[in-house]
């Protein structure tokens, strides 16, 4: 698979940027929502914002990976 074009490399490597903060401040948000709702102290944003946290490195690792070549874009 060929790189893709300039301004297309350039936008996908910008995303980088806010795909992991954006990740983990879904999950802890949740996280937070849930504990008030189920009153149950922090425990619940701790666990979401880990999970928020590798879910970001995840796509983070699948996009480098799919900019780099390694396979087929995203229909």
């Amino acid at each position: 698979m060929t790189r893709p074009s300039g301004d297309r490399f350039f936008a996908d490597v910008l995303s980088f940027g806010w795909v992991l903060p954006s990740a983990i401040a879904a999950g802890a948000g949740l996280g937070w929502l849930l504990d008030r709702l189920f009153g149950t102290a922090p425990v619940l944003l701790a666990v979401l914002g880990l999970l928020g946290f590798a879910g970001g490195l995840f796509e983070v690792f699948r996009a480098a990976k799919r900019i780099a070549g390694g396979e087929n874009r995203d229909p």
